[in-house]
């Protein structure tokens, strides 16, 4: 627990000193899709590119995702302008995936000459839904449940479990100047059904989120730091995430954004990735 509580603090000390003063903040609705707390009708196209770490493979996982809000608008408690506009009490998103993954193994005969086998198909679908439980101009507590289902057409694919994620985010608009975002969240996920000969799933995860909105809302910066507890190994490990998008299409709320990531610590589950996405939203 120690470890994890210092994790913690140096990551925060990190956002703390990369937050710059003096950005612009929007004076329009938020249409960048960053804010969490905020549930607006939202499709994304998203592609993922992961490298295993010692060179053991690769994947590759193209994401269709809709977001809607759910339940009476309460709107008016954004966090200024920008955040005018939290949305209603209830948010649901939904992702589906279609994965290609590839493993180096020059000591399985199934992987050819070459020693590298690859498999593609559907992998686990997920579900989530968050509660905008409070909300003021500089503070909002939105507790949820995900739920991760065990679709995956290959074993490659997926964990060959079902597993459910109580979540909670916590968000803080302007703590970092106008237009930031810090919304730190906690999520523990376990199975609850599946395949009884595949490794139990047992884990938290602590999601230490920053956005910075920049040039009146064309673009914006995000650095989500993510630290991993495997209570079934015993393990810890980190992923950094950072992501710059721009408005595409600012009237019709058309994005998008490139997000490299790296992930940090022995047992970590990749060396690093590249994420890029198209968004679309709405009221």
């Amino acid at each position: 627990m120690r470890k994890i509580v210092t994790y913690t603090a140096y990551v925060c000390l990190l956002l703390v000193a990369l937050a710059t003063p003096g950005l612009t903040q929007q004076d329009e609705k938020d249409d960048t899709g960053t804010n969490p707390v905020n549930f607006t009708y939202d499709f994304r196209f998203i592609t993922e590119m992961r490298w295993l770490p010692d060179n053991s493979g690769s994947i590759l996982k193209h994401t269709l995702e809709w977001r809607a809000p759910l339940g009476k608008d309460i709107g008016n408690l954004g966090g200024g302008k920008f955040y005018d506009d939290l949305g209603s009490s209830f948010g649901i998103r939904m992702r589906a995936h279609y994965q290609t993954t590839s493993i180096n193994d020059a000591s399985d005969p199934a992987c050819g000459p070459f020693g590298s086998c690859s498999v593609s198909g559907i992998a686990n679908m997920d579900a989530r839904l968050l509660w905008l439980a409070h909300a003021t101009p500089k503070f909002a507590v939105a507790p949820g449940l995900e739920a991760f289902f065990n679709t995956a057409s290959n074993d490659f694919l997926g964990n060959g479990k079902t597993t459910l994620a109580p979540t909670i985010f916590f968000a803080f608009f302007g703590l970092f100047g106008n237009g930031s975002l810090f919304a730190p969240g906690y999520q523990y996920i376990f199975d609850v059904a599946g395949d009884p000969n595949r490794n139990n799933v047992s884990r938290s995860q602590i999601d230490l989120y920053g956005v910075w909105i920049l040039a009146g809302g064309k673009y914006w910066l995000t650095l989500d730091p993510q630290i991993i507890i495997n209570h079934v190994s015993n393990t810890t490990f980190a992923t950094i995430d950072a992501e710059w998008g721009f408005m595409i299409v600012p009237q019709s709320g058309i994005s998008g954004y490139v997000r490299p990531g790296v992930g940090v610590g022995e047992d970590r589950f990749m060396d690093w990735n590249l994420e890029f996405a198209l968004k679309f939203i709405w009221r």
